[in-house]
């Protein structure tokens, strides 16, 4: 089973996973779900194309 309960690598929040949001499915070593930062705050969350993951 996979989890990834470690904080936002950015700025130390709590992380939810939610499933991918790509077009491009079934990538050989990608995850299962996509880390999005609880923080609306932080600048991972600001929708640019440069933007840090979480």
């Amino acid at each position: 089973m996979y989890s990834d309960n470690r904080p936002c690598d950015v700025c130390g929040a709590a992380v939810e996973l939610r499933p991918h949001e790509r077009l491009v499915l079934n990538e050989p070593d990608d995850t299962v779900d996509d880390r999005v930062c609880t923080n609306p705050e932080c600048p991972s969350n600001q929708g640019e194309d440069d933007a840090p993951t979480p």
